[in-house]
């Protein structure tokens, strides 16, 4: 299966103010690259299109499942090789941890990386939600080091990439804020990340940037403008679509998937995977739901991620502990139906 539509060929075409992206005419309302449903430019083309293509060919590259019921989060005095058995028991083969492992010693280290190698286990990255334009100068410089710190760590337990955001002009990471989307918050978001980036310089550790849908990094055009402004390789892709829904995209899912690996490729560190609901209400609300029931096309993210050139984890979050064996099951099954592997 080949996807020939390029992250070139979509700027270049005009996939980012008007222009077409899937065969069809963006218009001025579609903020998502979305084709129209059926023609209409008074409406607001929340349906989908009736021709939109699903092509479930599946690739050879096998999924890694990781779970946040499943972290590793170091603390002093942790038994490390029981909490990487702790993943393989629960039948995952990846995992990713909490930004307590720059406290680890090399001796503890050490003892990890044996453990991940005894249990046939990844561990991938440090994810810490964290506000990296905070609206006060000296907390955002404070921050900005927090996240350097997490860089370094990634360096002594050598992992390739550490996941990170953009933020909010609101102080706390993630919430909506109505500056949010100002032309000075996007220079004050690139401006953060080309420090971090510099008071990292020689690492080779990636920034792998999560989209918040309350930020101004909330679509997948964002990701590939965010990494051409910083004009830094090292700036890369936590991919979570279920971040970018809103009224536009709630259900065109499959559009807004194959947009995301269109534009963004091999940029993508690793996947996120969740479900929303939308609430039965007249104000549009959405919740988290265990996996196939709400609208994501999970078909599209695992055929998708097959035809990546090395393994990603596709990481479950946003649940109670005891409901993540049932979203499992339904990515496995899911998997099978579409013939992508999960790797074991």
């Amino acid at each position: 299966m080949s996807y020939p539509f390029s992250r070139r060929k979509a700027l270049v075409t005009g996939t980012l103010s008007a222009g077409t992206f899937f065969g069809s005419t963006i218009s001025p309302q579609n903020a998502f690259g979305l084709q129209k449903a059926w023609g209409e430019d008074f409406l607001t083309p929340f349906s989908p299109a009736e021709n939109v293509k699903r092509d479930l060919t599946p690739g050879k590259t096998p999924v890694r499942l990781s779970c946040n019921g499943y972290s590793i989060r170091f603390k002093k005095g942790m038994n490390i090789g029981a909490a990487v058995k702790s993943v393989r028991d629960a039948g995952y083969t990846a995992a990713e941890g909490n930004d307590e492992w720059k406290h680890a010693s090399d001796s503890e280290i050490r003892e990890f990386k044996a453990a991940l190698r005894e249990h046939d286990v990844i561990f991938y990255t440090i994810h810490r939600a964290i506000n990296n334009i905070h609206p006060d100068p000296i907390e955002r410089r404070k921050i900005n080091k927090i996240t350097a710190e997490n860089v370094e760590a990634a360096e002594r337990l050598g992992i390739s990439f550490i996941v990170s955001h953009t933020g909010s002009c609101d102080p706390r990471p993630g919430r909506p804020h109505r500056d949010n989307w100002t032309k000075e918050t996007w220079k004050r978001s690139v401006e953060a990340f080309k420090q971090i980036l510099k008071d990292t310089s020689g690492s080779k550790v990636a920034l792998a940037i999560e989209a918040v849908n309350p930020t101004n990094m909330n679509n997948p055009r964002a990701h590939v403008k965010f990494r051409e402004d910083v004009g830094d390789p090292r700036i890369k892709v936590t991919l979570d679509p279920q971040n970018m829904l809103n009224l536009s995209t709630y259900y065109r899912t499959t559009e807004l998937v194959n947009e995301c690996f269109d534009l963004l490729g091999e940029d993508i560190c690793y996947m996120h995977c969740k479900d929303v609901k939308i609430a039965d209400s007249m104000l549009p609300a959405f919740e988290w739901v265990v996996a196939g029931k709400g609208t994501i096309d999970f078909e599209m993210c695992l055929v998708r991620l097959s035809h990546m050139k090395y393994p990603r984890p596709y990481f479950l979050e946003f649940l109670p502990k005891e409901k993540y064996p049932e979203a499992k099951k339904y990515i496995e099954e899911t998997a099978k139906k579409v013939g992508v592997t999960i790797y074991h």
